[in-house]
């Protein structure tokens, strides 16, 4: 269990440069950044995104996916295939948000 799941940290600290970007970062001599991520629930503009997050995504699966997911299913496809290319996607699009374009990991 991580220092987050347990509740023990309010926020991580990630230093540009550690572990695996070291060797990319080395060449070129920059200094660390550190970079602070707050956790959601440590405030109430944190609390109102992740509330407002859940709500829209909710809205989404119910009143688009799911439709869609039932339709397949009743066709005889695998709405499954669907649901880990939504995840996939998923993965990716906080991918992005975490490590913008351009920005080494």
């Amino acid at each position: 269990m991580t220092e987050l799941e347990s509740g023990s940290a309010r926020a991580d600290k990630v230093r540009v440069g550690d572990e695996e970007d070291a060797a990319d970062l080395a060449p070129l001599d920059l200094d660390p950044i550190e970079i602070e991520r707050a956790v959601l629930n440590d405030s109430e503009e944190g609390r109102q995104i992740s509330a407002g997050f859940v709500a829209v995504f909710g809205d989404f699966i119910s009143t688009q996916v799911r439709p869609v997911l039932r339709e397949v299913a009743a066709n005889g496809g695998e709405p499954q295939l669907l649901v880990n290319g939504l995840a996939e996607l998923m993965r990716h699009i906080a991918d992005t948000i975490e490590f913008p374009i351009g920005m080494r990991r």
